[in-house]
């Protein structure tokens, strides 16, 4: 009765809950900025709760709106800075400031001015796209190992299970090239805003090109039938209305108000990242076993605006 008494609507509800987080909002813009980002939580938790007495206050549906601003910050109790990752591997997040890789003791190397980046089978590399023109394989160090400068716009690199070839974009068309640079070749005409996926343990790629699922051998170039999964991924994100979820087998392991970034497993699969750019967060979701969830904030300082992770080393 208590969860079916929640879900009801009280009349100014809406309107409460968008006087409340304006109110957060501007208590967090006039922030004064400094060094020590365990201080910018203090100031936020300090304006947040401020917040929520006013409106609560002020306001007839008051523990709604208590809520609805809790949820709107993000998780609580999140740590003020990555130190460490709850599973081993690592950590690719590209942001403004380029393509990181975050090893499992929360150190951190930013490898350079590189975006969409992924990696290859175990570690090894890293496929990423420079100047939006050049698709670059680099190791973990950040040490360039060839460079594929293409005429129009690369994107969403993508490597096969062993790493033999890397999947990727050019403007509207699929590309596929070998591991070590060579043998570049267009594939056909493809929807870029969809990353092609590879079907496990073959050199068998799917894609989306005119609203339809397409799926080919890259190797002989014969068109294969599509089967369940070949394009939906098992983890992904999906909008529901004003809040996004994060689904691992159709399951839902998490969700959050506005849009989060793409998830990425860890090698066990243990553990699930995701980043929370309205909350500020980076967030890991444990969906095996026993339930956990864990936070970091000050994500934008940490590594840039608009970090996101890129995937978790497999």
């Amino acid at each position: 009765m208590k969860r079916e008494l929640e879900r009801i609507e009280i009349p100014g509800e809406y309107d409460a809950r968008r006087r409340s987080w304006d109110v957060v909002r501007a208590a967090f813009d006039e922030r004064e900025p400094v060094t020590r980002p365990r201080r910018n939580v203090r100031l936020l938790a300090i304006a947040a709760a401020v917040a929520v007495l006013v409106a609560a206050a002020i306001t007839p549906p008051g523990r709604s709106v208590v809520n609805s601003v809790r949820r709107a910050i993000g998780v609580e109790h999140a740590e003020s800075e990555l130190v460490r990752l709850p599973a081993s591997g690592r950590l690719l997040v590209d942001s403004a400031n380029g393509t990181w890789v975050v090893h499992s003791d929360g150190s951190r190397r930013l490898l350079g001015p590189y975006h969409d980046p992924s990696w290859s089978p175990h570690g090894l590399f890293v496929a990423a796209v420079r100047d939006r023109r050049e698709l670059v394989a680099l190791d973990p160090k950040g040490n360039v190992r060839w460079v594929k400068p293409q005429r129009r716009l690369v994107r969403s690199p993508r490597w096969s299970y062993e790493g033999y070839r890397i999947a990727y974009f050019v403007d509207s068309t699929l590309h596929v090239i070998n591991g070590d640079g060579t043998g570049d070749r267009a594939i056909g005409p493809a929807d870029p805003r969809i990353a092609p996926v590879w079907r496990p343990r073959t050199h068998v790629v799917a894609y989306f090109s005119g609203g339809r699922e397409r799926v080919v051998d890259v190797d002989t170039g014969k068109k294969l039938p599509g089967q369940p999964g070949d394009v939906q991924r098992a983890v992904h994100v999906a909008n529901r209305g004003a809040r996004s979820v994060v689904l691992v087998n159709r399951r839902q392991v998490f969700s959050g108000a506005g849009r989060l970034g793409e998830p990425a497993l860890s090698p066990t699969g243990a553990w699930l990242a995701v980043t929370w750019p309205s909350a500020d967060q980076l967030v890991f979701v444990r969906v095996r076993g026993r339930p956990k969830l864990l936070a970091v904030s000050n994500v934008a300082h940490q590594f840039g605006a608009g970090a996101n992770v890129a995937g978790w080393e497999r």
